[in-house]
């Protein structure tokens, strides 16, 4: 319904009144009979009609603006998301039940999710990630040794109070969508929670003024009460304030990196506006290339579809299988599986509507992994991809992959795209986890203050390229499993202190995680950058150099960081220089550090690559037949020496 039918509907309506009010006469037997009686008083003006039920809220607030057409209160009225009490005439009575918040999952179920609005998308959204955060609290949980299982599920609201759940609740647990939002207002770099208004609740000029007004005795309201749009349009704002933290994905992605910086010591020469950001929380950035997509101008929800941000209705352990979405939906060089608008569902159907993205014979993409369909990509008739985003800039057509990238049978086919692609990633080491029993925190469950806090002393902060592990991935079949690089960072670097009686002796943990950076680089890595970086390989920062002395060649490194005592390791590292590690070595059953004999292959490259560039015409070569290569080779090539 567009906004001047909206309105006309309203004018329309407004005159179709009872010629008498309805107050309800609760009488005992009617009650218990369950029949409500309702007796008509003549003398009362009339309440307007909504959908052919009387409501009296439009008898104060029919100048109420701001409304998407399918929101306009013409068309649902007010209670339908704020409650209250629709038949009553004064203010008080009308109130009473009401909510501001209409958005929060604790009330979802009586607002948005009923049967007649999005009944199907509430349940999805609270089996969600972002509503459960089951992996965080399963990973949280098992490095406080109570939960044997990495992938166990969890909801965050019905954790308890052991000491990884109070851990939980006084540093995590206000970032999930069920964390109640107490009174409205836009999105901004500290807001948490709030359901469905987190996202969908956007803000105007107008809106904000209103609020202001609200919130400040004295002032007049404005003539025309301006209300938030409830709306498709996710501004990245919506994002910002969970995804600054953690994986630091939304910094990340418009090119900031987090800094021990204080807010007092940030330099104050006119360059630094530029190249240092404060955000709200005192938090100080520096900057970084952003992803080459947020240059392009694309939002978070160009890429990251309904279904992957609101769940899709089946259990996850972690966020990287939750994920539809992947690089070669978009950057591919065949021709996609696509879809037409009648063979879409009801939902990415009525999201395509909405945006208006409906063209005659306009065919969608489907994800590689069948898992959803892109609502804002398409194929042109030249079959051509093309993407329209959010901001409804100019069309983007999507670059297919590289011959580099497109080669099947070589080397390079188990990386992953991010392997190449991802410019830096944001990483922290040598962390530090105090209890404090007698320092009094918040409980973001409970909302009120707790007896004990959680202290967390930071480490270092790194912004370097990511370094590489290895994922195994199944279908659950022998024969399926394969070897897949990935991107990853530190998880847990850190010692443990649980407090309690006496002395309590720290833990000592080293766990890297699977990371997807947010700041893919339109030009990919170099060779050495993998093939001979301490870094990538997992042994930390250091000087990784390939020593030649007359026809034997070793690999030495020198690390930066100290040795840990706990294992020996530097204070960055995954693994031992040429070492194997076992034992728990990640955040994921599915997750490991390279092996020796993997270790041995990619440095057996890089000793090439010390004489020969990486797009020399040698190098090529031997990146489709490595064996070959080397038995062609000179005998001025001197092969490493493996002790």
């Amino acid at each position: 319904m567009s906004v001047p039918a909206a309105r006309s509907l309203a004018a329309r309506i407004r005159p179709r009144l009872y010629r008498g009010a309805l107050l309800v006469s609760a009488l005992v037997g009617g009650i218990m009979a369950g029949v409500l009686v309702l007796r008509l008083r003549p003398d009362s003006p009339p309440l307007p009609l909504i959908g052919g039920q009387p409501e009296s809220c439009l008898s104060c607030h029919d100048q109420m603006t701001g409304f998407a057409p399918a929101h306009e209160p013409a068309a649902i009225g007010c209670a339908a998301c704020h409650l209250g009490n629709r038949l009553a005439r004064d203010a008080q009575g009308a109130h009473a039940g009401m909510t501001r918040t209409p958005g929060n999952l604790s009330l979802v179920s009586q607002t948005c999710a009923t049967a007649g609005c999005h009944g199907d998308i509430g349940e999805r959204v609270k089996h969600s990630l972002m509503n459960t955060m089951s992996g965080v609290v399963a990973v949280d949980k098992h490095v406080f040794g109570e939960n044997p299982d990495l992938n166990r599920p969890y909801v965050i609201s019905q954790i308890g109070h052991s000491p990884a759940d109070t851990h939980l609740r006084t540093l995590c647990a206000s970032c999930h969508l069920g964390n109640d939002k107490l009174v409205p207002g836009p999105q901004d770099e500290l807001s948490r929670g709030g359901g469905c208004s987190a996202c969908h609740l956007d803000y105007g000029a107008r809106a904000r003024e209103e609020l202001v007004r609200r919130d400040k005795p004295g002032l007049a309201p404005l003539a025309r009460q301006a209300h938030p749009m409830i709306s498709l349009q996710v501004p990245d704002q919506a994002c910002f304030g969970c995804h600054s933290r953690s994986g630091r994905i939304s910094t990340n992605y418009e090119g900031w990196h987090e800094t021990l910086l204080e807010e007092a010591n940030v330099p104050k020469t006119p360059e630094a506006r530029e190249d240092y950001r404060v955000l709200a929380d005192g938090r100080v950035f520096e900057k970084m290339p952003a992803d080459v997509h947020f240059t392009k101008g694309m939002a978070c929800t160009d890429c990251h579809v309904a279904t992957e941000v609101m769940g899709d209705g089946r259990a996850h352990a972690h966020e990287e299988n939750a994920t539809t979405v992947a690089c070669i939906d978009c950057h591919a060089d065949g021709a996609p599986v696509t879809r037409s608008l009648a063979e879409l569902d009801a939902e990415t159907q009525k999201i395509v509507t909405l945006r208006g993205l409906i063209a005659p014979g306009r065919r969608f993409v489907v994800t590689t992994s069948g898992r959803a369909v892109l609502p804002n990509v398409f194929v042109d008739a030249k079959g051509t991809r093309q993407l329209v985003t959010r901001k409804a800039g100019p069309l983007l057509q999507p670059k297919p992959r590289t011959a580099a990238c497109a080669r099947a049978g070589t080397g390079h086919a188990s990386l992953d795209c991010n392997t190449c692609h991802s410019a830096w990633a944001s990483q922290c080491v040598s962390c530090h986890t105090q209890a404090e029993p007698r320092t009094p925190g918040w409980d973001h469950l409970a909302g009120k203050e707790t007896a004990c806090s959680w202290l967390e002393t930071a480490g270092q902060f790194f912004a370097d390229p990511p370094a590489l592990g290895v994922r195994v991935e199944s279908d659950g079949g022998a024969s399926a499993v394969r070897n897949r690089v990935v991107t990853v960072a530190p998880g847990m670097i850190l010692t443990l202190n649980q407090g309690g009686k006496g002395d309590a002796p720290d833990t000592s943990h080293r766990l890297f995680a699977p990371v997807s950076p947010h700041t893919t680089a339109g030009r990919a890595r170099d060779c050495q950058s993998c093939h001979a970086s301490s870094s990538a390989l997992g042994y930390g920062r250091g000087q990784l150099s390939y020593e030649v002395t007359g026809a034997t060649g070793r690999w030495q490194f020198v690390p930066e960081m100290a040795a840990w005592p706990a294992d020996g390791l530097p204070a960055d590292a995954w693994i031992g220089f040429l070492q194997d590690r076992t034992g728990e070595v990640a955040t994921r059953t599915d997750l490991r550090p390279f092996t020796v004999v993997e270790q041995r292959r990619i440095l057996s490259v890089g000793a090439c690559l010390t004489c020969h560039p990486g797009d020399s015409a040698v190098m090529q070569r031997a990146l489709a037949d490595f064996s070959a290569a080397v038995n062609r080779r000179s005998d001025r090539c001197v092969l490493p020496v493996w002790e």
